[in-house]
């Protein structure tokens, strides 16, 4: 869902260029959940990459316009505390939730 509020919002983000620049990030997370015990599940492999992505993807975003398309209140965030909020709505199913966790992330 955050990709469809992301295109919604008409940035024009780099998706692919973005993808292959979260690969490092990405397999750092596959080796530290497969160090786990008991079996690494697709689910959790998929969220970790999809919330790398995320990460890569909120430097080409603008913070303001998505805030507002959310309907959430402009703030001035850092870079990297916007990369945390846009990657922890990679789990919501709505774009209501997409807001409510950016928000309660950038709230924190």
């Amino acid at each position: 869902m955050v990709r469809q509020v992301v295109v919604d919002s008409a940035a024009d983000a780099p998706w692919e260029k973005c993808a292959r620049r979260a690969i490092p990030d990405v397999a750092e997370d596959l080796l530290r959940i497969s160090a786990e015990d008991g079996r690494t599940r697709l689910v959790r492999v998929q969220h970790a990459a999809a919330e790398r992505r995320a990460e890569q993807i909120a430097g080409h975003v603008n913070q303001a316009a998505l805030l507002s398309d959310l309907g959430l209140d402009a703030r001035e965030v850092s870079a990297e505390r916007w990369a945390s909020a846009l990657s922890s709505a990679v789990r919501a199913r709505s774009r209501e939730q997409v807001a409510r966790a950016v928000d309660v992330a950038l709230r924190d």
